[in-house]
Order: C-alpha cells, then sequence, then structure tokens
C-alpha cells in the first residue's frame, strides 16, 4: 500500500474541502425540476473556482466532474440535460476532486423534497454502515475489518443486500489505487488475501458502503456506465476519503456535509 508524507496528506486534506464545498453545492440545489446535468455543472464550477480539477472528467473517457445516480441507479450515473429530479427520488452524488497533484472522492445519497420512510431508512442505515465501518480503525488495522463491520451491522439491523462486485480503494495521487476494500467478508481467496493486508499509518482510503433495498445483483446500462439494481429497487452510496493514522482515522471530506 501507498503512505504519504505530511505536505502530500495537506494536499489531500485541501482536496478534501473543496469536496466538500462542491457537494454542499449540489445538496442545496437539489430540486424537483433540477437537471442532473445542471448539478454536474454547478459542482465542477466549485471545483475549478476553487483552485481544482474534478477527477471523474476524462477519467477512462468519462464526460463528467460527478456521477449522479437516481433511485435503482446505485453509481456511474452520467449526468444529463434529459434527467430531471422529481419529487421523492433518491439521489447519489460521486465526486472526485484533484488538487495539486492529488486526490480525494466523496459520495452522499440526498432525498428530493419529501420522500419516503422506506427511502429515509436506506439512506440512514448505508450512511451508519460506513460509520460503523471505520470505528476503530486505525494503523494495524486489517483491510477486512472494514467489511466485516458493515456485513455484521446490516445483518443484525436489516434485510438489506450488501453490493459485492463494488469495492472501495486507496486514493492519492491516482483516484483509485490499491488495495480494494470490499464492504462484506468474502470467500473468493484473493480478496480474503487482500482483506489480511493491515493498514500502515499514512495510508490513505475510501470506505463506501453501497446497500440495496432488495437483491444486491446489478446491470450496467446501455450508455456502459451507469448501474442500476437488477430488481428495479432503491440503492444508497455513502462514501469518504480518510487518512490512516497511528491510533485513529481522519475523515477529509466532510467538512460541510
Amino acid at each position: 500500500m501507498k503512505t504519504y508524507k505530511n505536505r502530500e496528506l495537506d494536499n489531500i486534506r485541501r482536496a478534501g474541502e473543496i469536496l466538500s464545498k462542491a457537494m454542499l453545492t449540489a445538496k442545496e440545489k437539489l430540486a424537483p425540476g433540477v437537471s442532473t446535468l445542471e448539478l454536474d455543472r454547478a459542482v465542477e464550477e466549485v471545483i475549478v473556482a476553487q483552485g481544482g480539477e474534478g477527477c471523474f472528467k476524462n477519467y477512462r473517457g468519462y464526460g463528467f466532474a460527478t456521477c449522479i445516480s437516481i433511485n435503482e441507479e446505485v453509481v456511474h450515473g452520467m449526468p444529463l440535460a434529459d434527467k430531471i429530479l422529481k419529487e421523492g427520488d433518491i439521489v447519489s452524488i460521486d465526486v472526485g476532486v484533484r488538487y495539486n497533484g492529488f486526490c480525494a472522492d466523496a459520495a452522499r445519497t440526498f432525498g428530493v423534497g419529501a420522500i419516503s420512510q422506506a427511502a429515509q431508512k436506506l439512506i440512514d442505515v448505508t450512511k451508519q454502515c460506513f460509520f460503523e465501518a471505520i470505528k476503530t480503525l486505525k494503523a494495524g488495522s486489517t483491510v477486512g475489518e472494514v467489511g466485516r463491520r458493515v456485513e455484521y451491522y446490516v445483518r443484525q439491523n436489516t434485510t438489506y443486500g450488501i453490493l459485492t462486485n463494488y469495492f472501495g480503494h486507496g486514493i492519492g495521487r491516482n483516484v483509485h489505487e490499491e488495495p480494494f476494500i470490499p464492504n462484506f467478508i468474502p470467500n473468493v481467496p484473493q480478496l480474503k488475501s487482500i482483506c489480511r493486508r493491515k493498514f500502515p499509518a499514512n495510508t490513505v482510503i475510501c470506505v463506501e458502503p453501497m446497500i440495496s433495498e432488495g437483491n444486491p445483483a446489478t446491470k450496467t446500462k446501455e450508455d456502459k456506465w451507469t448501474v442500476v439494481m437488477a430488481d428495479g429497487k432503491l440503492a444508497a452510496h455513502y462514501e469518504n476519503t480518510l487518512i490512516i493514522h497511528e491510533d485513529r482515522v481522519e475523515i477529509v471530506t466532510d467538512k460541510y456535509i
């Protein structure tokens, strides 16, 4: 795993601060009748004005600063002018920011106007999965502790599904670095091996539970980006960038949201 020096971590912190401001802007603009492309442009405007750049734009040919996923879409939703928010939707907004060569990445799921109790519960549980996952995380913790805590919390408290084909990840100079960080207890030998690895101090990672209302199976739409739940039920996503310290973790993407 890569580790980073203090001056490099300061750049990651600044990227996280810019990201938080951009995400707050998106949250404030959420309303029925707003297009996801409008949200994307508002986010990018804040990022650029603060001296950053979007990590996602031009990543593997992707054309936007954000991924915005609605209802049964769980990740990688493309912002479009004709994708209009409606009262009662839930919207997952995923943002990556690069500052001075270093990256931060975060996601939130928000409600548009008044949403159902069931939708709010899904959002709340997904967020709590993140905080359960990092509760005792520090240098020397294993990768597998993240997924074990997420899975235990979900299984003890809900009948929700946990996506098993998308993961948290390392981050730093690149928006996606090793290791993969599962949100579940894996049975695959390669993932088991990854889960035994320990985080050194000054590692930077993203923990990002993705939780489904129904069956966790997914499929990808014809745009080759947008991932949706195969059963058409709701899904939620919550992510932060973390710096691993000797005795704790530091969240760098939660200053305003």
